[in-house]
């Protein structure tokens, strides 16, 4: 008996890992190492081979989950460095029609 396993070119797992990196050199304000980097590249390469086999035995969209994930740190990562970024500069205030009149212009 032999087992079927479709082959895909997904990397959702590599996106995940990438997002999850990003957020953790935001949070830091550095990158990660070189060797880290070597670490999870390697690791998330064959999670990423392994994928298919997993998601065919799922109950569920296993793919559309870690995508998800993906898009939820992705926005976290964008919400902290705004908040870690200063605030652009005010605006002088806008004048009204009324002012203008009565500065005689």
């Amino acid at each position: 008996m032999t087992t079927d396993v479709i082959a895909t070119n997904s990397a959702a797992i590599t996106s995940l890992v990438s997002a999850g990196e990003g957020l953790v050199t935001t949070i830091t304000g550095t990158p990660l190492t070189d060797n880290a980097t070597k670490i999870t590249k390697g690791i998330t390469s064959v999670l990423d081979g392994l994928l298919p086999a997993v998601a065919e035995r799922a109950s569920f969209d296993l793919e559309g989950v870690l995508v998800g994930a993906t898009d939820a740190l992705t926005g976290i990562n964008k919400a902290v460095a705004a908040a870690k970024s200063p605030a652009p500069s005010a605006l002088p205030p806008a004048t009204t029609e009324t002012e203008t009149t009565q500065a005689g212009v």
